[in-house]
């Protein structure tokens, strides 16, 4: 049995190199800038284009299959994946090519029988001198925070690139709050949101509401809460309980000091490239009445997890658990979280900004000198 412990955060960043395994407070990352199995430094790279050992594709397939069988979040698709993977390794298809390639294609062929937006292969990270693994995002990640300001008389505006949970982040969106505190509108911008845990939500959250108020559930077999790493752990605004066969944790509000932020306006800007605890985010303020979610519909990568190593070479994102909406029982796998008011999300900031009472030409001027580090759309999402 695993003991219970405060809230930890994480963020792993999916198609990213692979992360040492630790809990994630929520929802893990969606997919960074880099594509599947792509390493993020030349270490790295060059580790990548060596060819598989000897056998060891197979190997790799046949723990994978196994995993997956006691791991992921639904075992019929955990059944069907091993299968697949089974008899493609008795076939020798995972016998050559090199360490990019194998992952590429074991993603690919498991995207092939069940569409996942979390679900892929990546290859490990060497490790650096004295056997540490590096931590943090890649290097080429934008900055956690890329604008936090009042971006006009009244309105607050900040906007992420992931919630990582570092000390430079959460005081960063304190300084934010409090400098916000009187704000007749917040907006936020999770356009390009990559994902990862509960401690940015929680700070949030305790301006926003004036009661404790429940927001999602998250739910884990128990068998992989008690036999695995579980990627969530209790705290404060994360309370479980043992409902038949699954673990089931309530995602709660819990208010801090008073301010008249309680009252504002909230407006969450979102597209298919808002991922994974983004989406938990969007979920939470769509689903308790809070605010309102401006852009299109976001990248649909619900169920949460984190990386567990296959071998020295390679690692596998291992979705295990879902999150929900407390009022319905559905989650957001594959379809994503739907907008209140749809728009170009290109256009969504405009759009808010017009909400919060600027006219279409203050908005458009705004707009233009912010300018978000990646794309705020993508033509191709792996969840659907």
């Amino acid at each position: 049995m695993r003991k219970a412990s405060s809230v930890s955060i994480a963020l792993v960043l999916a198609f990213a190199a692979g992360l040492p395994p630790r809990p994630l407070g929520a929802q893990a990352a969606a997919p960074a800038p880099s594509a599947a199995g792509q390493p993020q430094n030349a270490a790295a790279a060059a580790s990548a284009s060596l060819a598989v050992e000897p056998g060891e594709g197979r190997t790799v397939a046949l723990k994978l299959a196994d995993d997956l069988v006691s791991q992921f979040v639904y075992r019929d698709q955990a059944e069907a994946y091993a299968a697949m993977l089974r008899k493609n390794a008795a076939a020798g298809r995972y016998d050559s090519g090199t360490r990019r390639e194998l992952a590429k294609l074991l993603t690919d062929d498991l995207q092939a029988v069940h569409k996942d937006g979390h679900l892929h292969v990546m290859l490990a990270e060497p490790r650096e001198q004295g056997g540490a693994s590096r931590r943090g995002p890649p290097a080429n990640f934008p900055p956690l925070i890329q604008s936090a300001k009042t971006i006009a008389p009244g309105i607050g505006y900040i906007r992420f690139t992931a919630f990582f949970g570092s000390d430079e982040e959460m005081a960063g969106v304190r300084k934010w709050l409090a400098e916000n505190k009187d704000a007749k509108s917040l907006i936020f911008d999770l356009r390009n949101h990559h994902g990862g845990g509960l401690d940015e939500q929680d700070v949030i959250f305790s301006y926003l509401f004036a009661k404790k108020t429940p927001l999602v559930k998250m739910a884990i077999a128990k068998s992989i809460y008690d036999e695995h790493q579980a990627p969530i752990v209790p705290g404060p605004t994360l309370v479980f309980a043992t409902q038949g066969d699954k673990i089931v944790a309530t995602h709660s509000a819990i208010p801090g000091a008073a301010t008249p932020l309680r009252q504002a306006k909230v407006y969450l800007l979102v597209s298919n490239r808002s991922g994974s605890a983004a989406e938990h985010f969007a979920l939470a303020v769509k689903s308790s009445g809070r605010g309102t979610l401006i852009g299109e519909a976001t990248a649909g990568a619900n169920h949460f997890g984190g990386v567990r190593p296959l071998n020295d070479h390679f690692a596998v994102w291992m979705p295990v658990g879902r999150t929900y909406d407390i009022k319905t029982g559905k989650d957001w796998e594959g379809d994503g979280a739907a907008p209140d008011i749809a728009v170009d999300p290109k256009q969504a900031l405009v759009f808010a900004l017009e909400k919060a009472g600027l006219s279409h030409e203050e908005a458009v001027k705004l707009d233009a000198l912010e300018v978000p580090a990646e794309p705020v759309h993508r033509d191709k999402l792996r969840a659907r």
